[in-house]
């Protein structure tokens, strides 16, 4: 394991790896969540890295974990800038010419804008109840994340991640996505972009919804697609339902870099 710092994007941002890094083999490049960043992802980077036998690449965005710190307002167009030019600057800091993106929510719906802004370095994505479009009972569920912040707890939970962040990195996601004017906003025409396959895991409990994401995948994408909804699984099926997540992985990686063999 190895820590970095990388400018992306005009920021300093904190990054950890898992094996090393060559230009010449695929990185698994994970995006986190949008209340996450590299150590909430507990020990799955190094599942993920016995599994594949690839290196993994974590990074925090602008705002979390060890990063630069973020103001508390940000707008729904953030994704784009992270999952274009600054996750083309990660890939140029770190060498990296091809990629198989592992996400989850926020990040899980940054992984499937990048491989449309990036198609001739993402391999493919394992998305983790992406975040493609919105609905009513998403935005409201934002309520109960604020209540668990404000006087659940939540708060301190997140601070031994975030640390003096807490604050800004919360409200900053809480008010992009709590409007309800939020539920016009969708990734389908990006999804229509993708080529690489996808492969996206829901959970059936999942507080957030799930359905209006997997209905734009199913409906709007042209490339090879896995959709999977796994009963009693909430939000995180990473670590409640990880070994459907890292089978799910297993047969993303074998369909990804089939494609890349020439045909014989």
């Amino acid at each position: 394991m190895q820590d970095h710092r990388f400018t992306g994007g005009g920021r300093m941002l904190a990054a950890r790896s898992w094996g090393r890094i060559d230009a010449a083999a695929p990185v698994v490049v994970m995006l986190h969540g949008g209340l996450d960043c590299t150590s909430t992802w507990k020990d799955l980077p190094e599942q993920i890295a016995e599994r594949t036998g690839l290196a993994v690449l974590s990074y925090d965005r602008w705002g979390y974990g060890g990063s630069e710190a973020h103001g508390p307002s940000r707008d729904r167009s953030y994704r784009q800038r992270e999952s274009g030019p600054v996750f083309g600057d990660l890939l140029r800091h770190f060498g990296i010419r091809q990629a198989l993106l592992f996400g989850h929510s926020d990040g899980g719906a940054m992984a499937v804008l990048a491989a449309a802004a990036h198609p001739q370095a993402v391999l493919g994505v394992c998305a983790c109840s992406p975040t493609i479009a919105l609905d009513l009972q998403m935005v409201r569920a934002m309520d109960g994340a604020r209540e668990a912040f404000e006087r659940g707890g939540l708060r301190e939970k997140l601070a031994r991640h975030h640390g003096d962040k807490t604050e800004s990195m919360f409200r900053g996601w809480h008010g992009a996505w709590a409007d309800e004017a939020a539920v016009h906003w969708t990734m389908a025409p990006q999804v229509a972009q993708v080529r690489c396959p996808v492969s996206a895991i829901f959970g059936q409990a999942d507080d957030y919804g799930w359905r209006p994401s997997a209905r734009v995948l199913v409906e709007h994408g042209a490339m090879a697609l896995e959709v999977t909804a796994l009963p009693g699984v909430g939000h995180d099926p990473q670590h409640r339902a990880r070994p459907a997540v890292l089978d799910a992985l297993a047969r993303l990686q074998q369909t990804a870099q089939g494609a890349q063999r020439p045909a014989r």
